[in-house]
């Protein structure tokens, strides 16, 4: 074996392997005596074919799995040789292979960085607690009465306003288009609503004061929803099946029963106990991006190159394919691509050196996750799709790999708070307005009074 440095920083490493034909063909031998007794050749007992006849026929069917266990004998070899202690497996780029010549191969690592821990009982964090005022509680009643919509069937033949809710029937024979939105009887629209599954409907509905039994084509522009252009222009058949008017919601005995609540304060209760639940959410965003600043200044470690080109990249290629959509955050819209590239570039260093360091405690820590935590968590993120639990179920059996996206946020968490459990806390009060300033200072949100 040939081997040539190609790059070598303190923790990414790059290296051209040439291997010797002659250790193929070994393999390639070995393997053909593998199955030489199994194979029935015509003319010949079975198990009874020469070599040579053996390796004509077979040869091209185990090759793949020839090279790649050379490769991988290699490759093991160097960095045993090297003494690399590696972060993640090494990148493999066949150069070229030709019958009887050396295979080329180039050889990516990427090291473990060096980091020490500290003692996190010197860690100051603060834990926030939220009390609401009564009048927050009164105003998230009369939001939720106010949100409610009761809608009544009008028997008069007046055109459609903006306040009301159509009944539709539609259709279209263009090919390609998901099963839902070929047709649909029946189809409630709110027209208060800004969009329902067909763009811009609601607005046609209305400039067009269409009534109850009118029928009429329209085009409409889906390509954004379906990310492809053809279906710029889709053309569907409607009709209007009726008409129901907006009336004042009153808080009923039927309403409260269908609701599982038996009175009034049973409901006011609920909906303070959920509104507590959402800044309690917001809370722990704030605690947990707080802790972040806080590791973030008090460690410092080399990143492995190679990580951190993946981790960019991959940034990147998301805002080309947002600017290609018009989707760009419009911040980002007001940098020139070289800014754009300084500020994501800062993004995916901090992105990947907490990632590297959450890993490193969950290490040290002996941090685990149970299958029983994994499967409830599975659970959770199952109830966020209602109708698709059976499809995403099956999905994580079949794809095992991406029960990382399940059990990554849960190591992480519990990192968290093994950290938090062995560090100083201040605990702080906060009404709702110290809430809000505190949310704007932590994430830099616009103000939107401004």
């Amino acid at each position: 074996m040939n081997t040539k440095e190609l790059k070598s920083t303190k923790l990414y490493k790059e290296y051209s392997l040439e291997i010797p034909h002659e250790e193929i063909d070994i393999e390639v031998n070995n393997k053909i005596n593998q199955i030489l007794p199994t194979v029935n050749i015509p003319g010949f007992r079975k198990g009874k074919a020469p070599l040579n006849i053996v390796k004509k026929k077979y040869e091209d069917n185990i090759l793949n799995e020839v090279i790649q266990k050379v490769i991988n004998i290699n490759t093991k070899k160097l960095i045993e040789e090297k003494k690399f202690s590696l972060f993640r497996a090494p990148k493999v780029e066949l150069s070229n292979y030709e019958k009887n010549k050396p295979i080329k191969i180039n050889l990516k690592f990427d090291l473990k960085p060096d980091i020490k821990l500290k003692d996190f009982k010197d860690l100051k964090i603060n834990k926030y607690e939220i009390e609401l005022s009564k009048k927050a509680e009164e105003n998230q009643f009369k939001n939720f009465i106010a949100s409610q919509k009761n809608f009544k069937k009008i028997e008069s033949s007046r055109q459609v306003k903006n306040t009301d809710k159509v009944i539709i029937n539609f259709d279209s024979s263009q090919e390609d288009l998901p099963e839902y939105l070929k047709s649909q009887k029946n189809f409630p629209i709110d027209l208060d609503v800004d969009e329902g599954i067909l763009p811009n409907l609601n607005k046609e509905l209305i400039s067009k004061k269409v009534k109850v039994g009118d029928k009429f084509d329209l085009e409409l522009n889906l390509s954004k929803i379906l990310k492809e252009d053809k279906f710029k222009k889709t053309s569907f058949n409607f009709e209007v099946i009726s008409i129901e008017e907006k009336i004042k919601f009153e808080l009923t005995k039927e309403f409260l029963d269908k609701n599982g609540f038996k009175k009034e304060k049973d409901l006011k209760d609920f909906l303070v106990s959920n509104i507590k639940t959402q800044y309690q959410q917001g809370i722990k965003e704030i605690e947990k991006k707080e802790l972040m600043d806080l590791l973030d200044k008090s460690y410092k470690f080399e990143l492995p190159e190679g990580v951190l080109e993946d981790d960019y990249n991959q940034i990147w290629n998301r805002l080309e394919q947002a600017k290609k959509e018009g989707t760009l955050d419009e911040d980002d819209k007001l940098l020139k691509d070289e800014d754009l590239k300084k500020r994501y570039k800062k993004i995916s260093e901090r992105r990947v050196k907490l990632g590297l360091l959450m890993q490193h405690i969950a290490s040290e820590e002996k941090v685990v996750v149970s299958e029983e935590e994994i499967n409830k968590a599975i659970l959770e993120y199952t109830r966020q799709y209602p109708g698709q639990e059976k499809q995403i179920l099956e999905y994580f059996e079949k794809n095992p790999s991406s029960l990382d996206t399940i059990r990554a946020p849960l190591i992480e968490q519990k990192v968290i708070d093994s950290i938090i459990s062995k560090s100083k806390t201040n605990v702080i009060k906060l009404n709702e307005e110290e809430y809000k300033k505190l949310e704007v200072k932590t994430f830099n949100i616009k103000d939107i009074k401004k």
